[in-house]
């Protein structure tokens, strides 16, 4: 899921680099300005590289940042790499409330916002599993170590009893 997300990302970066054709006969020059997506896709790449205690700086930084869809849209990146389960729900809530909004910046991100809540929904399910057999792991574990302690008093047993006829 990691590769798709990072393939999708890369052909959208791809994408923003294609240049238009250039008319023949205008003088007119067009100037190509980056786009929030854009921003935004630079942003998740430099967190991706971020060591913890720089996301951590990186996400008290962010949380002085002005109310709007694009700095909500960063702080959800920011808490879905910390990978903790109370800060998946924070960005995923961060996520909806872009959702919600009704104006033309959040208009502009909802297609990268419904990528960004899938993922974060992703990363969610995979922590769940991850929780679900570490469970499992140690209940077997558990298990093995009670049929060993059995083992071993069956076999105290079976030496205490009388050697026999030889």
């Amino acid at each position: 899921m990691k590769n798709n997300i990072l393939l999708l990302v890369g052909c959208l970066l791809l994408a923003a680099c294609v240049s238009p054709p250039d008319a023949p006969t205008s003088n007119i020059k067009l100037v190509y300005s980056a786009s929030s997506i854009d921003e935004l896709l630079a942003y998740n790449a430099a967190l991706r590289k971020m060591q913890p205690a720089e996301l951590g700086r990186e996400l008290q930084r962010i949380n002085a940042y002005p109310a709007g869809p694009s700095n909500s849209v960063r702080r959800a990146m920011a808490l879905s790499m910390t990978r903790d389960p109370i800060d998946l729900t924070k960005a995923e809530a961060q996520l909806w409330n872009v959702m919600a909004d009704n104006s033309v910046e959040a208009g502009k991100l909802k297609p990268l916002v419904q990528l960004l809540v899938g993922y974060c929904a992703d990363l969610r399910r995979v922590a769940d599993n991850a929780e679900k057999s570490s469970v499992q792991l140690k209940d077997a574990q558990r298990k093995v170590d009670q049929l060993n302690d059995k083992l071993e008093a069956l076999k105290n047993i079976e030496r205490s009893l009388p050697a026999g006829g030889k």
